[in-house]
């Protein structure tokens, strides 16, 4: 039989007494498990503080994403996979891993393309600025960066309203006739959109005349300072864990990335272009820049916002279409080395992104049969300093009068210390012997390395050519740039233009330009008259054995069909066999053949 308590007898606590305990009754059997009051204590706080973290986190997270055109994420990215291949690179580039060199590279190279194509915007065009070395890096780098001179994604035109609106304060229908939603062209920070003036617009005439209207991304405003940071500190983070000089040209690099990014500071440099050409008779018929439309036309001018006149015309190695026109292959390709030879050593204001979408070509409005280029995309100009284009004109001028000691003395100017010959070659993208004292083959002969102990030497190379980083001129980095754009140019089109010898003719004008006073015999004495002649003669000379050289390639292109590649091919190939037997780099630059 079973007792019940009364109700009154049973024992009850009180919630304060049971604090801190819990009883658990089952017939016979008691349990009590006790929490302390400071794990219960430190288990809130972490619980508040996750919270407030999470809550915080989440709100910059918003910040960034919605206000500030995620820079700041952008950011986060590039540090992690910078940290990720230093680290990598640190533990497997190493003797033991020397079969797997390769395999590093393509993990690392692959992270780096994945960055750009994560971030894009400016990461396109940090990633042409790192292109630039691309020839000298391993083969996956090479592959990973060529894919950054293609066309960028649009905006939509919601974005570019928003633009106007910002800068001023008008819708686009506000300003032209008409005007395409959908961009015609787009790059890494802008995109071109088709239009119509309005009657009020361009001046007496100008009604219905068909502008191209180039609109920057607005994410660009945006990310650009935080992207140039990072573009900045990973440079510095190579130079200190890897020991490379590569800092030393950040900072030159950033500035034109800004300059770039802003349509007044383009607009002028289309103008300044515009006024040069006039001035050079050899050009001045056959070279157009497009009228850029500013507040003299009733247009307002703003750093996201350009106007400028519609031409139509073919890229510089659109052959097809050339060919279609009737326009002659080498005279098409002769004006543009021209031209760029004619702002590097004439003007020294130079365009620096000669590649083919932004050198087109149209049939002259004129002469008849005859081809005539219009230079578009200004944002990325150069000035060289007097002192320097005067070096770089008697450089050219001393390779083809084979003057060993004025090279060697520019080279050493510049802090670079390089192999006379390898300098030269380096200079004209071509293989050129300045220097007959050649070693023994078998000397020169090096063992066969491994791939470590190949990057370890190039790397040891890289840093006794560049020994005194601060000499060297920051313009070489775009000069060497446009030259092998133009090599590349040239080169799509089948090699109709001997480059070298026209670039060296245009050098020769410079030099002759930049010589201050009388060179007659009473000035300058019975010796310097003579070496003076002497040059001219040995410069001519020169030019002609490689002219006679020029045209009988081209005529085993003509004549015979199985004869593969063009003039700049073979001279190409020789300059990468040069490059790697005597300097140990292996070069393939194809990513400017675009």
């Amino acid at each position: 039989m079973i007792r019940s308590r009364p109700f009154s007898s049973l024992s009850i606590r009180r919630p304060h007494q049971l604090k801190g305990q819990i009883r658990f009754n089952s017939t016979n059997t008691s349990t009590t498990t006790e929490i302390p009051k400071s794990s219960r204590s430190r288990s809130a706080k972490w619980a508040r503080r996750s919270l407030v973290t999470g809550v915080v986190v989440g709100g910059l997270w918003t910040y960034d994403n919605q206000f500030n055109a995620s820079a700041v994420y952008r950011s986060l990215i590039t540090a992690y996979i910078g940290l990720v291949c230093t680290i990598d690179y640190k533990i497997n580039f190493s003797p033991s891993n020397a079969d797997q060199i390769e395999a590093l590279h393509e993990r690392v190279a692959g992270r780096l393309k994945w960055a750009i194509d994560t971030n894009q915007g400016l990461y396109l065009k940090l990633g042409q600025a790192l292109g630039l070395q691309a020839a000298l890096l391993p083969r996956p780098y090479r592959e990973a960066f060529g894919h950054v001179f293609d066309r960028a994604p649009a905006v939509s035109y919601e974005e570019v309203i928003g633009v106007f609106q910002k800068d001023l304060s008008l819708n686009p229908l506000d300003v032209f006739e008409t005007f395409s939603k959908q961009p015609l062209a787009s790059a890494s920070i802008a995109q071109v959109h088709k239009a119509t003036l309005k009657p009020r617009l361009g001046g007496e005439g100008e009604k219905g005349k068909v502008v191209a209207v180039k609109v920057q991304k607005p994410a660009i405003e945006k990310q650009m300072e935080w992207d140039l940071f990072s573009y900045r500190s990973l440079m510095w983070m190579c130079e200190r864990l890897f020991d490379m000089p590569m800092y030393f040209v950040a900072k030159y690099v950033s500035d034109q990335m800004r300059l770039e990014t802003s349509f007044k500071n383009e607009a002028n440099n289309a103008r300044r272009c515009a006024e040069l050409v006039a001035q050079t008779p050899e050009l001045k018929d056959d070279v157009y820049v497009p009228r850029i439309f500013g507040e003299a036309e009733g247009c307002k001018e703003s750093d996201r916002i350009m106007v400028m006149e519609w031409v139509d015309g073919c890229r510089l190695n659109d052959r097809q279409q050339l060919e279609k026109w009737g326009l002659n292959l080498r005279e098409t390709m002769d004006l543009a080395i021209s031209t760029m030879s004619a702002m590097t050593f004439s003007w020294g204001f130079i365009h620096c992104d000669p590649h083919p979408g932004n050198i087109l070509v149209r049939p002259h409005p004129t002469k008849k049969g005859k081809p005539q280029l219009v230079l578009i995309d200004h944002g990325l100009y150069i000035s060289l300093p007097r002192e320097f284009r005067e070096d770089y004109c008697t450089l050219w001028r001393s390779l083809f009068v084979l003057d060993v000691p004025k090279i060697e003395t520019i080279a050493r100017k510049w802090g670079i210390a390089l192999d006379a010959n390898m300098f030269a070659s380096a200079i004209l993208l071509r293989p050129f012997q300045v220097n007959k004292n050649k070693k023994n083959a078998e000397k020169n002969k090096i063992p066969e390395k491994n791939q470590y102990e190949q990057q370890v030497e190039l790397k040891e190379r890289m840093k006794k050519m560049l020994e005194n980083e601060q000499l060297i001129p920051r313009e070489l980095i775009f000069l060497t740039r446009c030259q092998r754009m133009m090599q590349a140019n040239n080169q799509l089109l089948g090699s109709p233009s001997s480059r070298v010898n026209l670039t060296a003719r245009w050098a020769s004008i410079g030099y002759t330009n930049s010589l201050t006073g009388s060179r007659s015999l009473n000035s300058v004495g019975i010796s310097r008259w003579l070496k003076d002649r002497l040059d001219a003669f040995v410069f001519r000379f020169t030019l002609s054995i490689v002219d006679i050289a020029f045209w009988f390639t081209l005529q085993k292109q003509r004549f015979l069909p199985k004869e593969k590649g063009g003039w700049e091919d073979k001279l190409q190939k020789q300059f990468e066999a040069m490059a790697k037997e005597e300097f140990g780099i292996e070069i393939d630059d194809t990513v400017f053949l675009g």
